[in-house]
């Protein structure tokens, strides 16, 4: 992905299914960057089907690809799988995914870290994730 100077602002998809706010985090993280965080009650009303709804799938792929998104960054709660928003943003064309999972899910998420013990899984996602993730982004 070429470098963006900074009159072209990285944005940011931030799907944040494991509750809590990362924002103070993410700002601390990519300062410069153009944050959007989509919540969980969000999400689920993209996702949740019965009988009598139909997940629109391509509304949400066209929903992200409208967005312009350079990363996503996928944020689950444990036993949480991020694969289904991966998967989503893969076809929405957005070249970094990032999320956390002990499965394996092929190049579904860009970079993908383990499950951390604690409670400060952003900052262990970025970091494990390959330190070549933040400057992607700047």
């Amino acid at each position: 992905m070429p470098a963006k100077t900074t009159a072209q602002r990285q944005k940011v998809l931030v799907l944040n299914i494991r509750g809590g706010s990362a924002l103070p985090e993410l700002r601390t993280t990519f300062p410069e960057a153009e944050l959007t965080v989509v919540e969980s009650s969000q999400i689920a009303s993209w996702l949740s089907a019965d009988e009598a709804t139909l997940v629109d799938w391509q509304q949400a792929i066209g929903w992200l690809r409208q967005g312009g998104f350079d990363a996503a960054i996928i944020l689950t709660a444990p036993g949480q799988s991020p694969y289904t928003l991966g998967y989503l943003c893969y076809l929405a064309g957005i070249p970094i995914r990032v999320g956390r999972s002990s499965e394996f899910g092929g190049q579904v998420l860009s970079h993908c870290a383990p499950p951390a013990q604690d409670d400060n899984a952003l900052v262990d996602l970025l970091r494990g994730s390959g330190r070549s993730l933040a400057p992607a982004l700047r």
